[in-house]
């Protein structure tokens, strides 16, 4: 006896339909949605757990991230860390990994290679074009740094995710002397063993002092706001060597990293005495620490030097 099938011969034509219109439904809501593109979905994921590295594009210009998450990462912030001239970001992550895993922070390196951005793009931030003259706010390496946290922040969530800004030697120069120009929303700015220091004064130039800069970002109230920044200068007591010491007139702040770093503090200190100003700088002594960024990772004070004199997990 022939049984009618109940099958119904159009139905995977239906299906296939009903597939299309849904992709393009939710391709209309990705379009639609605020600052978000169908084809950028992907990169707003988060981070994977560990160790991972990629791009991310800033209005054309690329950067590769080196990242670590570590396993016990539950969206209390993370650490923007700026290497050091090396430019050896993969290192200075893996390096990172002890103080990321201890404190549940997220870490990211972004790489400033040396061909696009050579010291006077990278240490000295951009602040001047080759001709001397100074460069439009969009032009300096600076601007990177808000694009990198919003990026950072897309990802992971929410927009105002805490983070601290550290840089290290050659990046904590960057970061130093980028807090002549950037107010930033950053927990903390931590320079950490920078061979030069960005001094509160106009007596030197620019790189060393406020000395030849505009009106707007040398006068008594830029000065003022430098040293009401929630700045940590961190530096080892045996970081003495003088092998990639910036030398010429640097050497007027010290003969070494660490004379070099207690004399930047204690003049920032005594200025903000004299003239009665807010000052929220804190100092941080690694004592037997040298310049090797282990050395001052893995030291006993870099819960201090980030978060200051909090009791340990």
């Amino acid at each position: 006896m022939h049984v009618p099938s109940t099958r119904n011969p159009h139905r995977p034509a239906l299906l296939h339909l009903v597939a299309v219109i849904f992709s393009s439904a939710v391709l209309l809501l990705l379009a639609g949605a605020p600052g978000l593109e169908a084809q950028d979905a992907a990169e707003l994921q988060p981070f994977p757990e560990g160790r991972s590295v990629m791009e991310a594009d800033f209005d054309g210009t690329t950067l590769d991230l080196w990242v670590y998450k570590p396993s016990n990462y539950v969206g209390d912030g993370f650490i923007l860390l700026l290497h050091g001239a090396s430019r050896a970001a993969e290192d200075y992550r893996d390096n990172a990994r002890g103080f990321a895993r201890k404190y549940g922070r997220l870490v990211v390196v972004p790489y400033f290679d040396s061909e696009r951005f050579p010291s006077r793009r990278y240490q000295f931030g951009g602040a001047f074009r080759e001709d001397g003259s100074l460069a439009d706010p969009e032009e300096r390496t600076f601007a990177y740094i808000p694009k990198l946290v919003e990026h950072i922040r897309e990802r992971e969530g929410p927009d105002d995710l805490p983070y601290i800004l550290l840089g290290y030697s050659a990046g904590a120069q960057f970061v130093e002397r980028m807090a002549a120009f950037l107010d930033l929303d950053a927990e903390r700015l931590v320079a950490m063993s920078p061979g030069s220091a960005m001094f509160p004064t106009r007596d030197m130039d620019y790189g060393l002092g406020f000395g030849g800069l505009p009106e707007e970002y040398s006068n008594d109230e830029r000065l003022r706001r430098y040293l009401a920044l929630p700045l940590t200068i961190a530096i080892g007591t045996h970081d003495v060597e003088e092998g990639q010491l910036p030398r010429g007139d640097a050497f007027r702040q010290g003969v070494h990293r660490y004379s070099r770093n207690l004399r930047w503090f204690n003049t920032a200190m005594d200025l903000a005495h004299e003239r009665e100003w807010e000052f929220n700088w804190r100092l941080v002594l690694a004592h037997g620490a040298g310049h090797p960024p282990p050395e001052m990772f893995d030291h006993p004070q870099m819960g201090n030097a980030l978060f200051g004199h909090r009791l340990e997990p």
